[in-house]
């Protein structure tokens, strides 16, 4: 059992780790594609606007900023500006944001087209950025799921160990009892030898 516990830990360090490093994947797959040719822009709001710019802008955010970024993109989103949906889907996908959530951001993104439109929301470096980012959460959300399950088995294996550490402690008990009555046995047959010699 305990043999169990430790494969089951060390299995729920490695799928952490694995969190880890998609992470780190994720955002150096992001900093390279904005480091190829890329220019940081200063109005993001304008119809110019790089996904890969403004997710390293918004990942340089402090939690202050970030949630005054997420209040100004919800008032983008109902006024119909056309590239708030993905930006707020990349603020539900950033790490440090107050409103981090893969799940969120994940089923937003499986909501929206990401078709290149003729008014051109996408342009192909857009899009393959928006796909990228999709198959990080798809791979964050797995890795999630491993780990919740690692971590439910975990849990599982540590109850089913306290209950035998129990019945072998009771057992022990039993034991100790026992050796204890017949060492008192022993004593009480010594006194009746001794008594009848």
């Amino acid at each position: 059992m305990r043999r169990q516990a430790c494969k089951l830990s060390l299995s729920l360090r490695k799928v952490k780790n694995n969190i880890i490093k998609q992470c780190i994947h994720l955002f150096v797959i992001i900093l390279l594609s904005a480091l190829s040719g890329c220019q940081l822009m200063t109005d993001f709001n304008s119809n110019g606007v790089n996904f890969s710019d403004y997710y390293l802008w918004i990942k340089s955010l402090n939690e202050d900023e970030i949630a005054q970024e997420i209040i100004e993109q919800k008032n983008n989103n109902e006024s119909g500006y056309a590239k708030a949906d993905i930006q707020l889907i990349m603020l539900y996908s950033l790490p440090n944001s107050p409103v981090h959530n893969p799940y969120t951001a994940k089923t937003l993104l499986n909501d929206y087209p990401l078709e290149p439109y003729n008014d051109s929301t996408f342009n192909s470096t857009d899009l393959a950025f928006i796909v990228m980012l999709k198959d990080q959460l798809n791979q964050q959300l797995l890795l999630l799921e491993q780990l919740a399950n690692y971590k439910g088995a975990y849990q599982q294996s540590k109850k089913v160990n306290t209950v035998q550490q129990l019945k072998i402690n009771q057992r022990n008990e039993k034991i100790n009892q026992l050796n204890k009555q017949i060492i008192q046995l022993k004593k009480i047959e010594r006194t009746i030898s001794e008594r009848g010699q």
